[in-house]
């Protein structure tokens, strides 16, 4: 897996880069925002500072869509020809498998890694990317321009993204682990029903419809109160996350509004912007931590596939010259 990701290795460090320039462009409209609300009025060239800041406003969001369709057209290639190289390199694998080495997974097992299995491999490669690594750096670029505007703020905006993080990366472990259960599940009612229905025969000539209905429903449920657990965990951190926002919403302005120093109207703006927008990528960040669970689960199944050192050695068969034989 690794050999293959090296060999795109060049535009993966072009993805990078358009990803970082993407994201500080994407943290400087409010920053301009700032600036036209701490204009002074009474001066007489006003009305040329607002155009010029309209005209930076209306360039950086032009500038946000272009850099935004040019990475995402060069990720979805990018992504289309490992995952090419990934699925060829599998399937080659599978057919170089010594006999032995197939008492070890049954038919479905293949089936499913040669084929849903890659296919959460793009969500893999292109949720990391557009969602987590880009969110995690728009995340960066906002507390960096909270501090650009003013420290005391900053450090009050900061330590409430700090915590509402702490709890999405908690809730997101334990969906993890979650995840990991319904997946075993899944496979299990996989094997069972593969067999099942293999042996269909033997089900109607000693008449195990029953037993075998009975036995599928069990896993079913098995798997369905595990849901019912996932669905809980996953709603249950939001109104917590509100909660820690408007606290340090609530702190920003005590602090402004209590403190000797004067701040500057913009500055206020700027970091209640910030705190509040912070919100956004980590609930972008926790769904899509959710679904990548099952992605890296699928990636771990593959990789297991892949290192498989059994290989069948066709050329030392036995040579057989003549095949025409009575019995």
């Amino acid at each position: 897996m690794k050999e293959i990701v090296k060999k795109h290795i060049k535009p993966i460090i072009v993805l990078g880069v358009l990803l970082l320039i993407c994201d500080f462009i994407s943290t400087l409209p409010p920053y301009i925002v700032k600036k036209v609300v701490e204009i002074d009025f009474s001066k007489e060239d006003m009305l040329q500072m607002m155009t010029v800041f309209i005209c930076i406003y209306i360039l950086l969001h032009l500038s946000i869509v272009i850099f935004k369709y040019i990475r995402d057209i060069l990720m979805s290639k990018t992504i289309c020809k490992i995952l090419k190289d990934i699925r060829k390199a599998l399937f080659d694998k599978v057919l170089n498998f010594k006999m032995i080495t197939f008492n070890k997974y049954n038919s479905s097992e293949l089936y499913t890694r040669l084929t849903s299995d890659v296919d959460n491999l793009f969500e893999l490669f292109f949720g990391f990317l557009e969602c987590i690594l880009s969110n995690i750096l728009y995340i960066i670029f906002m507390i960096v321009m909270m501090f650009v505007a003013n420290v005391n703020l900053a450090i009050i905006g900061s330590i409430t993204v700090v915590i509402i993080s702490i709890i999405v990366y908690k809730f997101t472990k334990i969906l993890g682990n979650l995840d990991n259960e319904i997946l075993k599940k899944r496979d299990k009612e996989h094997k069972e029903f593969s067999e099942l229905y293999n042996k269909n025969r033997l089900t109607y000539l000693f008449k195990l419809q029953n037993k075998n209905i009975s036995k599928m429903n069990s896993l079913f449920y098995s798997e369905l109160n595990i849901r019912k657990k996932y669905i809980f965990t996953h709603n249950f951190p939001y109104w917590i996350i509100t909660m820690i926002q408007a606290i340090g919403i609530y702190a920003i302005m005590y602090y402004a509004l209590n403190i000797n120093v004067a701040i500057s109207l913009g500055s206020i703006y700027l970091v209640l912007y910030y705190t509040k927008e912070c919100k956004t990528p980590l609930e972008e960040i926790c769904n899509q931590l959710e679904e990548l669970q099952t992605c890296i689960n699928s990636y771990k199944r593959i990789k297991v596939l892949l290192n498989e050192t059994e290989k069948e050695n066709i050329e030392a068969g036995e040579q057989i010259k003549n095949l025409n034989r009575r019995y």
